[in-house]
């Protein structure tokens, strides 16, 4: 349950069901077009055979000037609020559920454009900004390939720009009308849920460049589940035969143990939603993770790892220990974790492998 401006209790909206997604694809269905829309302006980049014709980019123009006059609407936080207050409402529900039924896509990038101009031609004055919002959600989220990339492109450049891969585009000098966008999307958090998207904002909108996008988005692929220090372990296991069975007893069960148990039941039973789901602003680097946010399975199984391979090596401690805390930070910045998951999600790791590593008859070291 989540309690709104007014402090009226609200259902929190979970995932539909739907078709198994493939490992670290986004959830296929958005709940309310505010969270459709923050989808669309965390994108990534689109792959090569998806990126967007000239021709294309070039027809989603009456996009962003849309998208602009909507922005020039917002002169406050009573505006911002009001704007999410309308997409929320008359304006969300209907596109919610074309969205959720899974509308038809629009047979070309003019196609969408069109519908996204007729929103803000038709819509009265004070509701225009919901429409146009709304309906730009509506168009990504319902088109597919290179006419989606284009669509998200124009959206993300004028409500995003900051995004690494528009950091250089003019900002149409409304930084100050989205930023008051951005905090009245906030204030709908509770304090807690509040402070860590802040804290999220100010960590994963550092600088990103191609250089620190490929170490992070590295790191974190080699050891997702622990993998990293599987290979570190069987390492050590073919040096010295004599730790075979000790290695497998006292470490890798452990690591298997203590990464499932926050990947499975830990993150089932707290179901928080990714940062890019509820943060308009969020960057990300790489495919967006379909599980639950809460706790961070990297991170857990970073800090369980260090754990266990200190026991084994304790003078390579600061090594494994500063691994990990680059796993768990490369969660915040490439846009998949609150800063909140990555803390617990280490904590939790680390003593869950303590605790299996003793039981399974491993001795600490100091």
């Amino acid at each position: 349950m989540t309690q709104n401006r007014k402090g009226q209790k609200k259902t929190e909206p979970t995932p539909a069901p739907g078709p198994a997604q493939p490992t670290g694809q986004a959830a296929p269905v958005v709940a309310t077009p505010a969270q459709a829309l923050a989808q669309a302006l965390a994108d990534t980049p689109a792959a090569p055979w998806n990126r967007p014709a000239p021709a294309q980019q070039a027809a989603a123009q009456p996009v962003k000037d849309a998208l602009t006059e909507a922005l020039a609407a917002i002169e406050s936080s009573a505006d911002a609020e009001s704007v999410l207050d309308k997409l929320e409402s008359a304006a969300g529900s209907t596109l919610a559920a074309a969205i959720a039924d899974g509308a038809p896509p629009a047979k070309s990038v003019g196609e969408a454009a069109d519908e996204v101009k007729r929103a803000a031609a038709q819509a009265p004055g004070r509701q225009q900004a919901a429409d146009v919002l709304a309906e730009t959600a509506r168009a990504v989220e319902t088109t597919h390939g290179p006419a989606r990339a284009a669509l998200a492109q124009a959206a993300q450049e004028t409500l995003n720009p900051e995004r690494q891969d528009f950091s250089s585009l003019p900002a149409h000098g409304y930084a100050r009308r989205r930023a008051l966008l951005r905090q009245a999307l906030l204030h709908r958090l509770k304090p807690a849920n509040a402070l860590d998207a802040n804290l999220f904002i100010q960590i994963n909108h550092l600088p990103h460049n191609r250089v620190s996008n490929g170490f992070f988005h590295f790191l974190t692929f080699v050891f997702n589940g622990g993998g990293g220090w599987y290979a570190l372990l069987g390492a050590a296991a073919l040096v010295n035969r004599k730790w075979e069975w000790k290695v497998v007893r006292t470490a890798v069960v452990p690591l298997i143990v203590s990464t499932a148990i926050v990947e499975f039941p830990v993150k089932a039973f707290f179901r928080r939603r990714r940062p890019f789901i509820e943060i308009v602003r969020a960057i990300v680097v790489g495919k967006k993770p379909g599980t639950w946010s809460f706790p961070s399975g990297h991170s857990a199984s970073a800090f369980a790892g260090a754990y266990l391979l200190r026991q084994n090596f304790p003078s390579l401690s600061p090594m494994f220990y500063a691994l990990a805390g680059l796993v768990a930070f490369s969660r915040i910045y490439l846009g998949a974790h609150y800063p909140g998951d990555v803390v617990i999600g280490s904590v939790l790791g680390h003593a869950l492998a303590q605790g299996f590593h003793r039981l399974l008859g491993g001795k600490r070291k100091k």
